[in-house]
């Protein structure tokens, strides 16, 4: 019983730092993007083909002269279809107007 008892505290000794690590680098992520401030801005298309854009990890499709408003953190990236950049949102679009083609 003693072993037993022995190894499980020398276990939980040895797993207790990997632990603590992962959860304070999967936390810090989540912190930063609550602390940005919320940005207004409305994409629009203005090419005569249906846009796909990623935004947050959503995808969205906009068709030919649609307009889209989002609501995000400054420093949110919307991606196209190819993973190309499109816009980068910062706290100086609030209100703004983007277009693609």
């Amino acid at each position: 019983m003693n072993r037993n008892l022995t190894a499980l505290v020398l276990a939980a000794c040895t797993f207790a730092p990997l632990a603590s690590y992962a959860a304070t680098m999967d936390n810090n992520s989540n912190i930063s993007q609550g602390k940005a401030p919320m940005v207004h801005v409305t994409l629009k298309n203005r090419s005569n083909l249906t846009q796909n854009l990623i935004i947050q990890g959503r995808p969205v499709s906009l068709a030919a002269n649609e307009e889209y408003k989002v609501e995000a953190p400054a420093g949110t990236t919307v991606y196209g279809a190819d993973n190309s950049v499109k816009l980068t949102i910062v706290k100086e679009y609030n209100g703004a107007v983007a277009s693609f083609r």
